[in-house]
């Protein structure tokens, strides 16, 4: 079954669409994610060429598709294939064929955050779902899928991630590779970042930029908000899945009660259970569009939020560092000046027989090299948090613009997607409508018979 928009119109527009041979269990209503999925279906779920996001990137597109099935040593995981096409002068060769585990993507999402630590990078998704044993269920697999392809074409559109050297070696890198590559250089690169995000949240910063305290508080507001939101569609989510149960039982009522009536009612009748079946459908795939073009955007949305949040951090914990090199540069100086009006006589030097004038010049020598050491640090901070805030700024712009562009389209297709289920409801009930008022009048001509017109005349 192909997921498509068709437009007004006419023409047929597919939107990351997946393709999957799986309808047997897709019509499970009562329980449409119960069913463990295996390697046959797995192999069969795909993510169909995005027209749209093809003409975008033009020396870097990826797709994720392909999902397999594995059993470990550590249990049960899913992997999934990644194809890379490029033009990209960096890349050896002008496609990659990889698979490769959600682990994978987690620490490469890592290792672009500690890189790049004021770049804002899209988020990943949840990794597990809600109940315990659905991470292998086609929804979920699906889902993550599609997740998972955006999150990598979001690096692929970034001027900074796309170059990473860890993002390269993730597209290309072959299973062994890869492996040994992971376990490389992580140890000390993460304690650094720990320290930092640690140094945040224990210290206080004292003088935000009046810029990024608008941003703090702008994404605190915007993160509510799309929590509520998410929210609000789960539950009407639900409510339509419930509404969907009820129609698929609906219907069948009908129809059994039509084989219990006559000729001219019982067609009626299953004119009313076509209807109800009709709604039912379009109901359903109403729910399956929404779950995929709705509530998926604004949860990664949602999610998103969290990604600035963590590169809004990442910056006041470097100028938190600056901060303090400046205080305690300022607390060595003070300390010098105090050294040079000081008596040393009583000093522990000179308590253990050294000259005073030589333990003050002492003192003096290593208290001037802390404080060269502080200002080439303070310098270096200063320097790194001017990129940052200029990094982060570009981003920030970069992110509303793209939230602006995603919106924009998401609320358009789902509004023309409202739209056509509707017309489609609306449509089984007036074919409805038409064919018991034409039965109605068959009806009529079929009692005027002419043995009921004799009656009528021997009657008048």
């Amino acid at each position: 079954m192909e997921t498509h928009i068709v437009k007004n119109d006419g023409s047929d527009e597919t939107d990351h669409n997946y393709t999957y041979v799986h309808s047997d269990v897709a019509e499970n209503l009562q329980s449409p994610s119960a069913d463990s999925i295996d390697s046959s279906i797995l192999a069969a779920i795909r993510i169909t060429d995005d027209d749209e996001l093809s003409a975008e990137i033009h020396d870097l597109y990826i797709i994720v598709d392909n999902p397999e099935k594995h059993q470990g040593t550590m249990g049960t995981y899913v992997t999934f294939k990644l194809t890379t096409k490029t033009t990209r002068s960096e890349f050896d060769c002008p496609e990659y064929s990889v698979r490769r585990r959600y682990s994978d993507f987690l620490w490469m999402r890592h290792k672009l955050e500690q890189s790049h630590l004021t770049h804002i990078v899209p988020p990943l998704p949840g990794k597990h779902s809600m109940k315990r044993l659905e991470h292998f269920t086609i929804d979920f697999v699906k889902m993550r899928m599609f997740h998972l392809n955006q999150f990598l074409n979001r690096v692929a559109r970034h001027p900074v991630l796309s170059c990473d050297r860890s993002f390269q070696i993730f597209l290309t890198a072959k299973a062994s590779e890869f492996a040994s590559h992971r376990k490389s250089g992580y140890g000390f690169i993460h304690k650094v970042e720990d320290s930092l995000h640690n140094l945040a949240a224990g210290v206080m910063i004292k003088n935000r930029p009046e810029e990024f305290a608008a941003m703090q508080a702008y994404i605190q507001t915007f993160s509510e908000k799309m929590a509520n939101i998410d929210r609000i569609a789960q539950r009407l989510l639900k409510e339509q899945q419930d509404y969907a149960v009820q129609l698929h039982n609906y219907s069948p009522v009908w129809t059994l009660w039509s084989s219990c009536e006559g000729q001219g009612l019982s067609a009626n009748l299953e004119a009313v259970a076509q209807a109800v079946n009709k709604n039912c459908r379009a109901v359903c795939s109403l729910n399956e569009e929404c779950s995929m073009k709705l509530v998926q955007p604004l949860r990664e949305y949602s999610l998103f939020s969290n990604a600035v949040k963590d590169a809004l951090s990442r910056r006041d914990a470097m100028q938190i560092e600056y901060e303090l090199t400046m205080e305690e540069l300022k607390r060595r100086r003070d300390e010098r000046e105090q050294l040079k009006i000081s008596d040393q006589s009583n000093s522990l030097g000179a308590w253990m027989g050294k000259d005073p004038n030589e333990v003050k010049k002492d003192k003096e020598e290593k208290l001037e090299a802390l404080i060269q050491s502080l200002k080439k640090q303070g310098d270096q901070t200063c320097d790194s948090s001017v990129c940052a805030n200029a990094d982060l700024k570009a981003d920030w712009e970069r992110w509303h613009s793209n939230k602006k562009t995603d919106f924009k389209k998401t609320f358009s297709k789902w509004a023309d997607r409202q739209m056509d289920y509707y017309t489609t409801c609306l449509s089984g009930w007036e074919e409805a409508q038409r064919f018991i008022h034409t039965s109605e009048g068959e009806e009529d001509m079929i009692n005027v018979s002419p043995s009921n017109l004799d009656d009528c005349q021997n009657m008048a």
